[in-house]
């Protein structure tokens, strides 16, 4: 393929980056909490109050803004009465989705330890389908009244006396008013814009969607099953800027915000027998940086966005077993996409050699084969590159307009095949490897392999 240029202007600031766009989802679904998170204080497994030491640096680390549970399909199913108290008062229930027994032992108590240890912000989803409306009123007063009733009576009884801080909530109940802002009107409620109707949409002004990129095989693909989950990405891309240009004709002067409830890869080896257990390759962290760029582009809509999962189960950071943990490739793009939280995102110009992709009926004949998103926080550059290319290398020139680069670092993740992937017997197989890179002023170049991610960090005058 042909040299690619991009141009970036510091000086041109679009929307500011939400860093809630980094967020993860943790759903009752295999061991995506229970093994992954929740291990339970009597555990061998070295632990903080019953919560994985492992797991809970990692999210740490990655100074997750908001973590939101108890996920989407099992939130259905669940009722919350089920997960506080202690001893018999939490009973065993089969997990209808999922197809497993819910023990109930990490319920609303242990989802607020969590997060406060991990410092992010609770986001829950309530029972919209066979739960009532009272049913999620009486939760959302459970967690957040501070006033004397009996359902905050309950709470301190459970050991928190406290109200819990939790802004974010999700109900999408069949009737217009019923909404949970009716009691505390301080939270952020997100709905569904399809249980929503235009006047209350208005209301709101908090729209939630979600997608799962649908692949043919987690790792026994070759270029086309590559290329074909490569377009299938830029149908949700297109399909995602239809559906923002939507929600801001809904009142133009003042658009509603739109959550992404949950997106990831998910691959046929995901079944309720795997726990949703799945593979997790080069190629589904190019799809990660992909879907990461995309939200970054529409920071002006898009305000929260929930990773699916976090821990075990479809495209995850980390994968656990008995007391072992390993890093997944999409961990690395999270990690070295921090950088963009809560920075301004940037105008630029890229010129990209051009990526054929499988005909389609609804999908484009071909994409930039180079993806890109620019930030600055001060004085510091930001910009993330996926080569999405199956094969080819691609040159790369990067012009900084009207500014000096006085520092420059970088890091790239990449390996032989997009099929690669870590394990617990070899952890290290996809991991960053730091660059070698010399800035002439306002410019650098860097050649980027194929199936490749890098971050370019500069320090500007």
């Amino acid at each position: 393929m042909s040299g690619a240029k991009l141009r970036v202007w510091p000086a041109i600031t679009r929307a500011r980056i939400a860093p809630e766009l980094y967020s993860h989802q943790i759903e009752m679904a295999g061991q995506s909490v229970y093994e992954g998170i929740w291990i339970g204080r009597a555990s061998r497994i070295s632990n903080e109050e019953g919560l994985r030491m492992d797991v809970l640096a990692i999210l740490k680390h990655l100074r997750v803004p908001v973590l939101k549970w108890p996920g989407d399909t099992f939130a259905s199913y669940y009722h919350w009465r089920d997960g506080i108290g202690t001893g018999k008062a939490r009973e065993q229930r089969v997990n209808i989705p999922w197809q497993q027994i819910e023990p109930n032992t990490f319920g609303t108590h242990e989802f607020m330890l969590l997060c406060e240890k991990v410092g992010c912000k609770p986001w829950i989803t309530c029972n919209s389908s066979t739960g009532t409306y009272g049913e999620a009123l009486d939760w959302l007063e459970y967690c957040t009244f501070g006033g004397d009733t009996a359902l905050t009576r309950l709470r301190t009884h459970n050991g928190s006396p406290d109200p819990f801080e939790v802004p974010y909530w999700s109900y999408s109940g069949s009737e217009p008013g019923h909404t949970l802002s009716v009691l505390n009107p301080d939270i952020l409620e997100w709905s569904t814009a399809h249980n929503t109707t235009k006047t209350n949409r208005k209301k709101l002004g908090l729209i939630q969607t979600s997608h799962l990129l649908k692949t043919t095989g987690g790792s026994n693909f070759g270029k086309e099953g590559y290329l074909q989950s490569i377009a299938s990405f830029y149908r949700f891309a297109s399909d995602l800027r239809r559906f923002a240009l939507s929600v801001a004709a809904i009142s133009p002067l003042s658009p509603p915000s739109i959550a992404i409830s949950e997106w990831g890869v998910l691959h046929p080896e995901a079944t309720p027998e795997s726990g949703l257990d799945q593979p997790c390759t080069l190629r589904d962290a190019i799809l990660t940086a992909a879907f990461l760029h995309c939200f970054n582009e529409h920071a002006d809509q898009v305000r929260l966005a929930a990773m699916a999962q976090a821990v075990n189960a479809l495209l995850c950071l980390v994968k656990t077993r008995d007391s072992e943990m390993f890093l997944t490739p999409a961990y690395h793009v999270v990690d070295m996409m921090l950088p963009h939280k809560g920075a301004r995102l940037l105008f630029n110009e890229l010129e990209s050699p051009a990526l054929a992709l499988p005909p389609s009926a609804d999908g484009p004949s071909a994409t930039p084969a180079l993806s890109v998103s620019t930030s600055r926080s001060k004085k510091r550059l930001c910009i993330t590159v996926a080569n999405l290319s199956y094969t080819d290398e691609i040159p790369l020139h990067v012009e900084v307009r009207e500014a000096t680069i006085v520092t420059l670092s970088g890091r790239i993740l990449t390996a032989t095949s997009p099929t690669a992937e870590n394990s617990f017997e070899s952890p290290k197989v996809v991991a960053p490897a730091r660059l070698n890179l010399t800035p002439e002023a306002s410019t650098f170049s860097h050649v980027m392999p194929p199936h490749s991610f890098a971050v370019f960090t500069a320090t500007l005058k």
